[in-house]
């Protein structure tokens, strides 16, 4: 069995398409403003003096996960911490949709980089032993490798110019680009940004009931709170 599938599957980045339904957030739109993207994704933006925040619904299936992107920008002159800890959000009858423990991306993360890591530095002696392998073969007709530019004597390891690897075509490089993307604890400076995927569990009791429900989402940027209103929809 493929290892990175394993690895992948490991992480648990993403929440599954739910069997026989699944819930979606649904934003309401921001004093009568809200951006809308691709595939259903939507964006509401809150301003004030310190802070702006945007929380985007990326769309996807909700069933025992889900996720929401909430980006920061300090305009104040103090700093303020930002992570999933300053964010909340409220099904209309209290339930709380806690955050998922990024125990398991931490360590998915770990092995999907160590793993990387490896497979980049087989990629590397490949390449750099491309110039050799060519003239071994220089009879036959060249074959084409997808992601291997040609070997040429001035691009040829020999030249001094090593061959490096694409690190998009690195096995694991996907899944790393979206773990990285989980919001986590961070200081947001005066005038800088901060934020990510905001992952959250769903109570196998708010599932079970297959029915839309009012949610609140709350965003505390130091001392202040932003609050949006959505939904979480059925379908």
């Amino acid at each position: 069995m493929n290892r990175w599938w394993i690895l992948s599957a490991a992480v648990l980045l993403l929440p599954s398409a739910a069997y026989g339904g699944s819930y979606r957030v649904v934003l309401e739109p921001g004093g009568g403003k809200m951006l809308v993207g691709h595939a259903g994704v939507q964006a509401v933006d809150d301003r004030t003096a310190t802070a702006l925040v945007r929380v985007i619904s990326p769309g996807n299936a909700v069933d025992q996960r889900g996720t929401i992107r909430v980006l920061v920008q300090n305009l104040s002159s103090k700093p303020f911490e930002f992570g999933p800890e300053q964010v909340k959000l409220t099904l209309g009858d209290g339930t709380v949709l806690a955050p998922s423990s990024v125990d398991a991306y931490e360590k998915g993360r770990v092995l999907v980089e160590r793993e990387s890591q490896r497979a980049a530095t087989t990629d590397i002696r490949t390449r750099n032993n491309l110039p050799g392998l060519e003239q071994q073969s220089s009879s036959n007709a060249s074959v084409p490798t997808p992601g291997v530019r040609s070997v040429t004597s001035s691009s040829s390891g020999a030249a001094g110019q090593d061959l490096r690897t694409d690190e998009a075509l690195i096995p694991g490089a996907k899944t790393l680009g979206a773990i990285y993307q989980i919001l986590i604890p961070q200081p947001v400076e005066p005038q800088k940004a901060w934020g990510g995927y905001y992952i959250f569990d769903v109570p196998k009791a708010v599932f079970a009931r297959r029915a839309d429900q009012p949610l609140s989402i709350i965003v505390k940027t130091g001392p202040e709170e932003h609050r949006f209103q959505a939904s979480l929809k059925w379908k």
